[in-house]
């Protein structure tokens, strides 16, 4: 049996009127309580409005029966008028009822307005009916019923009440005339028919009009509340951003009030440090004035104390006197002894604060310097002193070169200090990348208790050896700020020490002005007859100074300012000096650079050394930077002033020699 299948088209027209009459699906309890109220608030104005109009066209049709029964328009009976009369005012006094319970009152229960609109539209439309039938034929379906017909429209249209209430009202009323109608006839056949097709179409169109207006209304109310979700949502994100906005701000503010506590305190640390290091920089400009100012007293008249020993040792009467001799030695020894000890004084103050300039270094020019420097110490005490070079080829090392000389020159002198018998030998090694600088000696050793305390300040070996044990403290000191560099030692105790520096190893010859940097030469030249000026202030020193140089036949002129030397040059301006001997702080605040000027103006015809005999460390370096330029610090050791002089008479007449020269070869 094939099941019967309605065309696609009567389907449509089917789903399309079930959807029309249907009524819509509430939404859930809460949901729907929500929207029933909203409802209510949107529509109560609009049934006021509604209620106020059905009661004044209620009381004009009550009106249009009296005229129409004073009239006899129809044809009524008293007790008919009589009736209707009383069911119209039944009806106005209901309308009138609702009309205040809405007007007096906000009525936001959906409930309460359903109840009163359909049960005051249904008690109006009963009367209508009532007088429908009360009323004769034709008149009741020409007047009354249309009224029926107004009265439900009302009730679709304008109480804007949901379908389902409404459906159930216009089945009750639609039930209520079929019954009476069948009880007590009122139409007349031929109209029945039309009266009912005509309600129920209204009927079907007020319920399609309320399905539709309840199904816009929930859309509506959907939408509504989307947007208020959405509004809410942006409101809520609103105030979030405002919140955020003003933590932002507060942070922002809070990060300037701390940049701003952070720049304040940062300014007063740099204010504080700033006022730290310019007290640091007064304390060690003030040390270093101490220093200086301590070591160039002190020196000043050690050196004239030396001097004056030399000039008693010249003294015939006193050299046949061996206690007077022993005595002067004495003083000469414990003299030599009080200027190391300045001198170690302020190296250790000097080199402290000495910035390092790392160069290429040459070995062989080094430790020629170093052969010149203690080669008559050595011979003096006795000892030999040798240094070994490379023999294959001249090895070059990458450091300072005043340092490590200095680190040499220390080694070596404390070698020379506890060394008795034998001798100090001094040589490098070439290695894979670096160079090794030893020094041995056959001096007293070290005992193995010692080892670790040898290079603290004031530490000795011997306590009663002279000195005060800043030798090798100075050489930790240089070794520890020169990359690369390592010092190292073994020492048998009675047999001697073996000293190391490990350093750079560079490929690139040292860039040297031999004069210049480094000043060496081996000097092998007789001062006798050399013509030698000496300016300084100190009487004493000046007198032994002159004593010692005519003691080795010089011709010996001296001067104690600048005044002096000047009538002593112009006395003899065609007589330049072999070699000038200068302290480089005078008197009345006048210097060695003043010195060197006037010999300068008065011998510029030929080259004159200087030699700048001071205990003042101050002298520029463009002064000594000049050809001919030396310098010696002052002591009570004389030997190394007399070894300075004599490089500087050598390289003088070195200098006359070429200048001779070059104006031989033109002339030719």
């Amino acid at each position: 049996m094939h099941k019967f299948i309605f065309p696609e088209w009567l389907q449509k027209i089917a789903a399309a009127v079930l959807e029309t009459l249907i009524p819509p699906q509430p939404f859930p309890p809460a949901q729907e309580q929500e929207f029933r109220t909203a409802h209510a608030k949107r529509f109560l104005p609009h049934r006021r409005a509604t209620l106020l109009i059905t009661l004044l066209t209620w009381s004009i049709f009550a009106y249009w029966d009296w005229i129409s029964y004073e009239a006899q328009t129809w044809i009524y009976t008293t007790q008919m008028f009589a009736t209707i009369m009383a069911i119209r005012l039944a009806g106005a006094i209901m309308l009138g009822i609702c009309l205040v319970m809405f007007w007096t009152r906000d009525i936001h229960n959906e409930k309460v307005a359903t109840a009163l609109g359909i049960g005051t539209s249904t008690f109006c439309c009963f009367g209508i009916i009532a007088m429908f039938f009360i009323a004769p034929t034709p008149v009741n379906y020409q007047f009354y019923f249309f009224g029926l017909i107004l009265a439900v429209t009302f009730t679709f249209g304008l109480l804007y009440i949901f379908a389902r209430p409404l459906i159930i009202q216009a089945v009750v009323i639609a039930c209520s005339l079929i019954l009476i109608n069948q009880l007590h006839p009122a139409f007349e056949a031929d109209f029945t028919f039309a009266v009912f097709f005509y309600y129920f179409c209204f009927c079907f169109f007020g319920v399609s009009h309320a399905v539709r207006f309840e199904v816009s209304e929930r859309e509506r109310f959907i939408r509504e509340q989307a947007l208020e979700e959405q509004r809410q949502i942006a409101n809520q994100e609103r105030h979030l951003a405002t919140a955020a906005s003003a933590r932002a701000e507060q942070e922002a503010e809070n990060a300037r009030l701390e940049r701003k506590r952070s720049v304040e305190t940062m300014t007063a640390a740099a204010q504080q440090r700033e006022i730290f290091i310019n007290l640091l920089k007064r304390k060690t400009e003030e040390r270093q004035r101490f220093i200086r100012a301590a070591y160039h007293d002190t020196m000043q008249p050690l050196a004239a104390i030396g001097a004056q020993a030399v000039m008693m040792k010249m003294d015939p009467n006193l050299r046949s006197n061996l206690s007077a001799t022993e005595a002067l030695n004495e003083i000469g020894r414990s003299g030599r002894d009080i200027g190391d000890s300045m001198r170690g004084i302020y190296d250790l103050f000097q080199w402290d604060v000495y910035k390092e300039k790392l160069e290429v270094v040459s070995m062989k020019k080094l430790l020629m310097e170093i052969e010149k420097r203690f080669a008559e110490s050595a011979k003096l005490a006795n000892l030999q002193f040798r240094v070994h070079q490379s023999r294959t080829n001249e090895l070059y090392g990458r450091s300072d070169s005043a340092m490590l000389k200095r680190v040499i020159e220390n080694l070596v002198s404390n070698a020379l200090k506890y060394t008795e018998k034998g001798g100090i030998v001094v040589g490098t090694v070439a290695l894979h990348h670096t160079l090794r600088i030893d020094i041995w000696d056959t001096g007293i050793g070290i005992a193995p208790e010692q080892r670790s305390k040898i290079f603290e300040e004031f530490y000795q070996v011997d306590e009663q050896a002279p000195g005060i044990g800043l030798g090798l403290p100075i050489v930790r000191l240089l070794v520890e700020r020169l990359p690369g560099h390592k010092i190292s030692f073994s020492s048998q105790v009675n047999r001697g020490s073996h000293f190391s520096i490990d350093l750079p190893k560079s490929d690139a010859p040292a860039q040297y002005d031999d004069e210049h940097l480094l000043n060496v030469s081996i000097p092998a030249v007789s001062l006798a007859g050399a013509y030698v000026i000496i300016v300084e202030n100190n009487k004493s020193l000046l007198n032994g100074l002159r004593a010692l140089f005519e003691s080795i036949n010089c011709i010996v002129r001296t001067a104690t300012n600048l005044k002096d030397f000047n009538k002593l040059v112009e006395n003899a301006p065609d007589r330049a000096p072999d070699v000038v001997i200068s302290d480089y702080r005078l008197r009345n605040n006048q210097t060695g650079a003043e010195v060197a000027k006037l010999i300068e103006e008065h011998f510029d015809w030929t080259a004159v050394p200087i030699v700048f005999y001071s205990a003042d460390f101050n002298i520029p370096k463009e002064l000594l930077a000049k050809p001919l330029r030396y310098t010696e610090r002052k002591g009570i050791a004389l030997d190394s002033l007399i070894t300075k002089v004599q490089e500087a008479v050598l390289a003088g007449r070195s200098a006359r020699v070429r200048e001779e020269e070059e104006e031989i070869i033109p002339s030719s």
